[in-house]
């Protein structure tokens, strides 16, 4: 039987995400007792049955040349370490330093939900061996936030300690654990540390310290303080932050900041009785002076050139929202042209490459799914990309994904007419989206049906699918591995886990059902271990980019099996050490099995085990030779390992590319703000609702393209194709939030008699009390409807016949997506916090990305979560 997603949406949460990017440096892992031995025993032993060795003659060559001590169990892969004298309730990992460092710290924490006692480990060889670091025996270490990684330098770590309420210690090392200092700060740090997003700023830091006082002795509330020495000096700099940004835009100071204020310095007692509206400021002295930039702000973002507000229409008047971009700073700002937005919608910045925005816009009416735009260079003009995004608009959980090693392909989920979900991608950096290829010789259920590989993501993680993320690493060329399966719509049953090598234009299926899996050697090694059962026994590896899977039992006695918390590489996935970490269910002790597959793959590549390779060479197969490859305006050729060669890229290995410029065609434009493509053509068609484009950027003229087309930003291509333009120059009737198109030279009609202006305003009198009577009907009904889950929809695809059968799913406690937010005050409403209590990744980690996907940042413009619960 095989069960299909559906979704129906079922809240109001009004927020701006921004995308944040990186690799994942700091794990956590905690002690649960969920699940019943006998239970995992008897889910042991399907997992041991579910596994079979492929008969491909490749794959039987390979173990008969390569694997035979390994196979027949003569050479031990795998160094176990037990901490034995550990008995603490929860980990934490950070890698630190160069090829193999690696700082644990555990801690126990005590039934009234303080840390009772610390233990800091340090290893040098992927943690093989540890070796206890005396000199914190003293230090407790919290247990949320307690261990952080200086993204800049491996070599920096930061340990927060519990001191007191109202004051924290930290303890810092700048040599990777050798030696620490301390530093008592002024303040309670209780959130993540923000580093700066510049390497040549890496001692540059600020945290927000949030503080809910009553009396005048502590009125200063969510104060700023930041440290330009790494740490070990603090300074307030402002006080009601609601949040911040380090300032990233290379022309701009180094020690450039932006905060949203409260002017009024709300209290957070009467702010949860209305909306309080900021006001954005910048700082270019690292926060000694402040200067105003933008009113009425809802929000903000910050990336590289692109400085983005959520901003009131009319203040006052309603809750309306505009986008505001300023592309230099906060020196001038244009009104991005994008649908307004009503209080229970939401922006979303999903990404930011080559200078385009990638902006998801809420649908109204609560539906879970909005419009994908993509922007022009400028971030102002938007088209639309794809329609029905998959954005439920509470848990800020969305499918959309970018390919870190494949210039332009990203994936991401779409709404069907029946609520069922499937998955799309595109090739050119949403220029076009398609549905994603059918695995080669996959059986389909319903052959009558459109089949084709459907991709689980984040929103399948929470609700309760054994799935992980996509995983791509920009070392390991093409490849990516995913959780999908073979059908017309998501399924709700166990998936398979897919791989492709040429980013996304083939794929085949790699491992039946679930599995925890990473890239590991730059693509050269690709490691698995089951899903199925939170005590696994076998871990597998591919060596010819998922081709070929081998399997090998590091536990031999059921009795020694330990529960699972996460499968862990090196950042930058370049080293062939992987490690799989747990604790055993009865002694509680914690417990790390690290295999070193070099002594599998024993030999070091050379020029010879490499191929030419051109990206996107199936993109434009059936034109000329000198077309085929080319995406943005360019062609890309690689030199990546064949898939028969027996070796390793070594951690040292960089990727070597060739890049060749392309002649402009149609598919080097994208369609203009109030055209459209077609899932599937080229052709951009007007809409017809839309007469002429007017954009009214503060009485400016724009060019714009008026046959449909613009070039797609970041797109390098010459000559060939170019669409004739043409300057309008913008009329006297725009004005900010108005979205409307208006033919140029058109008389305007004249305003009505002084009646007709009475009898608006009693129109508007009789509004206003009935949208009042609404509105706290609509607050009564959030409460209510917060309740509502998610639905499935079970449909039978077996010979037996198809039924349908709907019922209520609630969120698994076992599953959660990781938000990364500096929000404090959401993060301490009842409803996070109760949300947050008892949900982890399936792979054990509560602080990471699954996989290297991408984490959002949220910023909430007008939440009602205060009201749920």
């Amino acid at each position: 039987m095989a069960n299909r997603m559906s979704t129906v949406c079922c809240h109001f949460v009004i927020m701006y995400l921004l995308v944040v990017e990186g690799t994942v440096n700091v794990h956590k892992f905690e002690m649960s007792d969920e699940m019943n031995p006998e239970d995992s025993l008897s889910r042991f032993r399907r997992s041991s049955d579910r596994h079979r060795r492929s008969i491909d003659a490749k794959c039987t060559d390979q173990e008969n040349n390569f694997l035979q001590d390994i196979v027949s169990q003569k050479v031990q892969l795998e160094e176990k370490r037990v901490f034995d004298t550990d008995s603490s309730t929860s980990m934490a990992l950070a890698w630190a330093g160069e090829k193999g460092g690696l700082m644990v710290v555990t801690s126990h924490v005590s039934s009234n939900g303080l840390t009772d006692s610390s233990h800091v480990y340090k290893s040098t060889d992927y943690g093989k061996t540890f070796k206890k670091v005396d000199n914190l025996d003293s230090a407790k270490v919290r247990k949320h936030n307690g261990l952080q990684r200086n993204p800049h330098n491996p070599n920096k770590l930061y340990l927060v300690g519990e001191n007191s309420s109202k004051s924290s210690t930290l303890y810092i090392t700048e040599d990777a654990g050798l030696t620490f200092q301390t530093v008592t700060l002024p303040f309670l740090l209780s959130n993540e540390i923000t580093f700066h997003s510049q390497k040549q700023y890496e001692d540059y830091l600020i945290v927000k310290e949030v503080i809910y006082g009553t009396n005048a002795k502590n009125k200063q509330l969510m104060n700023l303080y930041i440290s330009t020495d790494n740490g070990k000096t603090w300074t307030k700099v402002a006080d009601y932050v609601e949040s911040f940004k380090w300032g990233s835009y290379s022309s701009e100071p180094g020690e450039t900041i932006y905060a949203s204020v409260d002017p009024k310095k709300t209290h957070p007692f009467f702010a949860a009785f209305y909306q309080v509206i900021y006001e954005l400021r910048k700082s270019t002295d690292a926060g000694k002076t402040w200067k105003p930039i933008m009113s009425n702000v809802v929000s903000f973002g910050h990336q590289g050139k692109f400085l983005y507000a959520s901003v009131l229409q009319h203040v006052g008047q309603s809750n309306a929202r505009i986008m505001k971009v300023s592309p230099d700073g906060g020196k001038t700002w244009f009104e991005a042209q994008l649908p307004t937005l009503d209080s229970d919608m939401f922006y979303s910045v999903m990404d930011m490459e080559e200078d385009l925005v990638f902006m998801h816009v809420d649908d109204p009416g609560d539906t879970g799914h909005g419009t994908l735009y993509t922007s022009g260079g400028k971030g102002v003009i938007y088209s639309r990309s794809l329609e029905k995004h998959l954005y439920p608009n509470y848990g800020d959980t969305t499918d959309f994904y970018r390919m870190d090693s494949m210039r332009g392909v990203y994936f991401a989920s779409q709404m069907s007419g029946d609520d069922s979900i499937h998955s799309m991608i595109t090739y050119n950096q949403g220029g076009s989206w398609q549905p994603i290829p059918r695995p080669q010789g996959a059986d389909c259920k319903d052959e009558n049906k459109a089949c084709n590989l459907q991709i689980h993501g984040t929103y399948s993680i929470t609700r309760g699918i054994l799935a992980q993320s996509p995983v791509s690493v920009s070392s390991a060329v093409g490849v990516a591995l995913v959780h999908g399966h073979v059908a017309d719509a998501l399924q709700t049953t166990n998936p398979d886990v897919y791989v492709t090598r040429d980013g996304g234009y083939k794929w085949s299926k790699a491992l039946s059902g679930p599995h925890h899996y990473h890239i590991a050697d730059s693509g050269s090694l690709l490691v698995a271990v089951p899903s199925d059962t939170d005590r696994p026994t076998v871990i597998k590896f591919s060596t010819d980019e998922g081709r070929c899977w081998h399997s090998y039992t590091f536990i031999k006695n059921e009795t020694e099996a330990i529960k699972f918390t996460g499968l862990l590489t090196e950042p930058g996935s370049t080293s062939m050490t992987v490690s799989v970490w747990g604790y055993h269910p009865t002694t509680r002790k914690w417990t790390t099995f690290v295999f070193d597959f070099q002594a599998v793959i024993k030999q070091q590549c050379t020029s010879n085990d490499y191929e030419e390779w051109l990206a996107h060479e199936t993109l434009r197969k059936y034109e000329s030779d000198s077309m085929k490859g080319c995406l943005l305006g360019e062609k890309e050729k690689f030199q990546r390992l064949k898939q028969d060669s027996w070796c390793h890229n070594g951690y040292d290995y960089k990727v070597e590319r060739d890049i060749q410029p392309c002649t402009c065609s149609r598919e080097d434009y994208e369609c203009d703000y109030g055209y459209f493509r077609p899932v599937g053509g080229l052709n951009c068609l007007r809409n017809k609702s839309m007469v002429v484009l007017d954009v009214c950027m503060q009485g400016r003229e724009e060019e714009v393209i008026t046959e449909g087309f613009r070039k797609i930003p970041g797109d390098k291509c010459k000559d060939g194709f170019s669409p004739t333009g043409k300057v309008i120059i913008l009329s006297k009737h725009c004005k900010e939030g108005d979205k409307s198109f208006f033919n140029i030279g058109t008389e305007v009609k004249k305003a009505g008699t002084n009646g007709t202006v009475v009898a608006a305003i009693v129109l508007v009198v009789i509004l206003i009390v009935v949208l009042m009577s609404l509105y706290f009907g609509y607050k009564l009904w959030i409460i209510r409807k917060h309740r509502v889950v998610y639905r499935y929809s079970l449909l039978n695809q077996s010979d037996a016949g198809d039924y349908d059968n709907e019922f209520e799913n609630a969120l698994s406690p076992k599953s959660v997506v990781y938000q990364d937010s500096s929000d404090d005050e959401e993060l301490n409403s009842p409803a996070v916090k109760k949300d947050a209590t008892n949900k982890k990744l399936h792979n054990g980690f509560s602080n990471s990305k699954a996989g290297n996907g991408h984490v959002f940042q949220s910023y909430h413009d007008d939440s009602d979560v205060d009201m749920i619960n």
